[in-house]
C-alpha cells in the first residue's frame, strides 16, 4: 500500500449527474465486482481487490434511468506506475518533476457495456474522476487514449504527454493528461469547463506552464486547433470551415468534396506540393511533418492545408496518416470560387478563425 497514496485521498461520497448518467465510486463488494465483470478481468490477474485498497479505485457510471451500469473505470497512483518501467515509458513519467508524481492519478481506459452515447457517459465518468481528484489536492489526471476515441478527448481538453504507440493485440493508443488549465479550456469550449463553474480551487500554474514547455521541446505533442461550439451536439467535423454558410452554399460546398481514404503511413500530402486544396480530418489522426519531424497531430475536425491555400504557395510539410481507416476530406480552390460573395466571406471569416484560434494557441506556447 503506498503511504502518500492520492487514490487513497479520495471521497466516495459524492456523485455527479449529466444528463441521465451518474457517476460515483465504487464501494460495497457487489459495485467492484460489477466492475471487475464488466473490465473483464479475473481477480486472479488483477490481484486482491478490496474496498480498503488505496492504489486503485473503481468509478462507476449508471444510468439513472435503469439504475444499469454502463461503464466504468478505475484510477491508480502514478507513484505506483513509475515502479513499472514498461508504464513509465508509456506515459513519459520521467518528464514530470518528481514532486508532482504523488499528486497526479492515473485512468484506465473506459470499459463500456453499451455502444449509445459513448461520449457522454466518458465526459461523465472522466469530470467525476477530475473534480474529485482537484478535491483530494491532486494535479492533474493521465489516461491511455485509444485512437478512435482521441478526438473525444481533445474535446474535453485532454492534452498528449507522449506519442501515438502501436501496441501489439492492443491497437493505436496515445497517452493524454487533463490539466485544471482554465485558460485552454475556454479556448475550447471544454464541456467539462461548466461543472467547475460554482467550484473554487487553487492556481495551477506551475503544472500548466509546465506542459506548455514540455510541447515547445517536443513539437510532436502539438495538437490541432478544431473550432467547437459552445454546444457539443452542435459539432460537426467540417463546422470550421462551413460554419454559417447558407443551406443552399453548405450543400453545394459539400456536394464537391472528395473524399481521400488512407493506410497507415500514407502520405496525403506531399511537401512542395502546390496548394491549391484544403481539407479537414474526418476520421483518424495525421501526422504533419517537416523535416522528418512531427510538428502537429490533427484529429477529427482539424483542417489542414490553409496556410498554402491562403497564400497560395508550396506545401510546406508533408501530412501522413498515423492510424489506419483514416479519412480526411478536400475542397478544391475551385469549390469556394464557386460559391455567391456571402458565402464565400463566410469560408474565409471562418479561415481566419481557425488561424486566429490556433495564433493565441501558438501564443501561449512561446510564453
Amino acid at each position: 500500500m503506498i503511504q502518500t497514496s492520492l487514490i487513497g485521498k479520495l471521497s466516495l461520497q459524492w456523485d455527479l449527474r449529466l444528463g441521465p448518467y451518474r457517476a460515483f465510486f465504487a464501494q460495497s463488494e457487489r459495485e467492484i465486482r460489477n466492475c471487475v465483470q464488466t473490465i473483464g478481468l479475473e481477480k486472479g490477474r488483477m490481484g486482491q481487490v478490496q474496498q480498503n485498497e488505496v492504489s486503485r479505485q473503481f468509478a462507476i457510471c449508471e444510468d439513472t434511468r435503469t439504475n444499469e451500469v454502463v461503464a466504468c473505470l478505475y484510477l491508480c497512483d502514478v507513484v505506483e506506475l513509475n515502479e513499472d518501467l514498461s508504464k513509465k515509458e508509456a506515459y513519459n513519467l520521467s518528464f514530470f518533476k518528481e514532486e508532482w508524481l504523488s499528486e497526479i492519478a492515473a485512468l484506465s481506459p473506459v470499459y463500456f457495456r453499451t455502444n449509445e452515447e459513448k461520449t457522454l457517459i466518458s465526459q461523465v465518468l472522466i469530470s467525476h474522476c477530475f473534480i474529485e481528484i482537484l478535491k483530494a489536492r491532486g494535479q492533474a489526471l493521465i489516461i491511455p487514449c485509444d485512437i478512435g476515441f482521441f478526438s473525444i478527448y481533445k474535446r474535453f481538453g485532454l492534452r498528449p504527454i507522449g506519442s501515438l504507440r502501436n501496441d501489439l493485440g492492443d491497437g493505436h493508443s496515445i497517452p493524454m493528461i487533463l490539466l485544471p488549465d482554465w485558460e485552454y479550456l475556454s479556448l475550447i469550449h471544454s464541456p467539462i469547463l461548466d461543472l467547475f463553474q460554482s467550484r473554487h480551487f487553487p492556481p495551477y500554474q506551475d503544472i500548466c506552464e509546465w506542459y506548455y514547455q514540455l510541447v515547445r521541446k517536443n513539437s510532436e505533442l502539438q495538437i490541432g486547433s478544431a473550432f467547437y461550439p459552445e454546444q457539443q451536439e452542435d459539432f460537426e467535423k467540417h463546422r470550421a470551415l462551413t460554419e454559417g454558410l447558407s443551406p443552399k452554399g453548405l450543400e453545394r460546398f459539400l456536394d464537391s468534396a472528395m473524399v481521400v481514404k488512407c493506410r497507415e503511413g500514407e502520405v496525403l500530402i506531399s511537401e512542395n506540393d502546390a496548394g491549391k486544396a484544403i481539407g479537414y480530418i474526418e476520421k483518424g489522426i495525421v501526422h504533419v511533418v517537416i523535416g522528418g519531424k512531427t510538428v502537429v497531430l490533427l484529429s477529427e475536425g482539424d483542417i489542414f492545408g490553409e496556410i498554402a491555400f491562403i497564400l497560395n504557395t508550396k506545401r510546406s510539410a508533408q501530412v501522413i496518416a498515423a492510424g489506419p481507416d483514416t479519412e480526411i476530406v478536400l475542397f478544391s480552390s475551385k469549390t469556394i470560387e464557386s460559391l455567391n460573395e456571402g458565402d464565400k466571406m463566410i469560408v474565409w471569416r471562418n479561415l481566419s478563425r481557425v488561424l486566429a484560434q490556433r495564433l493565441v494557441l501558438t501564443n501561449r506556447l512561446l510564453g
